[in-house]
């Protein structure tokens, strides 16, 4: 029987050692240059290209995998449902932006109260503000004809992680993404909502001025952020400030440019006249709000909803 013969490679083995390089170039010259045969050669670009290369894809079999995975979950407010096709959806990192006290964190509990009544999943709530309250998600619950039995189920599926520092949250991400890798093998009851409100609390003081390290850490949570959405068929959420633009009307969501591509929808919260800006209260009375799409992968851009904060949250206007 003939014995292969094993070649060992090794630094200065060839000038082109990379994975790059000696899938790229030319076999025959690669193979005089290294002392080898055409065909381990051959034999080696196979198993890098089996190693490194993507795995591709069909257009009807990845239609096939997003119509068996994807889901659409409410938001509490028909209005905001119909701007996003429906609701926000699995697999897609919506972003809701807006000026202080512009709904934000009522839209966030709102969305979870709904969520949590209708679903056998679970909701994780990340508050990096101290906004979250559980008295507030029961009245949301209550005003909406909710049962006390059902009110006590849905909140037991909503899950509140406060976190004050941006590596926690990596932190965290990181610990959610092992579970929900648990859960797919356990087949048991996972998170399909992730709320982050807000990510601006924790990044803003890290961007701009002397700070260095502030656009990596921000790109880290992009990632992780996609990849509990997309790898995991999650709805992820998150809440942003706004800045001023160039004119006294324009204003853009915080964090910057590279941050503006990042999520997959957006919508921009802002208060329907200037005169009608809140004077108190809880939830600002009926104030009338308006969201506007200002991103998105499916509807056309700049349609509006009006909407106000009442005790059933944010609801139609």
């Amino acid at each position: 029987m003939m014995r292969q013969k094993q070649v060992r490679l090794y630094i200065s083995f060839c000038d082109a050692l990379t994975v790059s390089d000696i899938i790229c170039s030319d076999v025959e010259e690669l193979a005089r240059k290294c002392g080898i045969s055409y065909k381990v050669l051959l034999s080696i670009r196979k198993v890098l290209f089996a190693q490194c290369a993507p795995i591709p894809i069909s257009g009807a079999n990845l239609y096939k995998e997003v119509i068996a995975s994807v889901a659409i979950l409410p938001t509490g407010c028909q209005s905001i449902d119909k701007l996003l096709d429906g609701g926000f959806y699995t697999c897609e990192l919506l972003e809701v932006a807006g000026p202080t006290r512009s709904g934000k964190t009522q839209f966030c509990l709102t969305a979870a109260a709904s969520f949590a009544t209708q679903s056998s999943q679970n909701v994780l709530y990340v508050d990096t503000t101290g906004g979250f309250s559980p008295q507030r998600l029961q009245e949301i619950m209550a005003k909406k004809g909710c049962t006390l039995q059902v009110i006590r189920e849905a909140l037991k599926k909503i899950q509140c992680k406060q976190v004050f520092d941006i590596f926690e949250l990596l932190e965290l991400l990181e610990d959610i993404r092992g579970c929900l890798e648990q859960g797919q093998e356990d087949d048991r009851p996972s998170v399909r909502m992730v709320i982050v409100d807000s990510v601006s609390a924790l990044m803003a003081p890290l961007l701009g001025g002397n700070q260095v390290d502030g656009q990596a850490l921000l790109h880290h949570l992009a990632q992780a952020l996609k990849i509990l959405s997309v790898e995991f068929y999650t709805a992820v959420m998150v809440t942003n400030n706004v800045v001023q633009g160039d004119s006294a009307e324009d204003v853009k969501p915080a964090l910057g440019r590279s941050w503006l591509g990042v999520p997959h929808s957006r919508l921009m919260l802002r208060y329907k006249t200037a005169n009608s800006l809140p004077g108190g209260g809880d939830y600002c009375g009926a104030v009338e709000r308006c969201a506007t799409l200002v991103k998105s992968q499916r509807q056309p851009t700049g349609r509006y909803a009006p909407f106000v904060i009442s005790g059933k949250g944010v609801t139609d206007s």
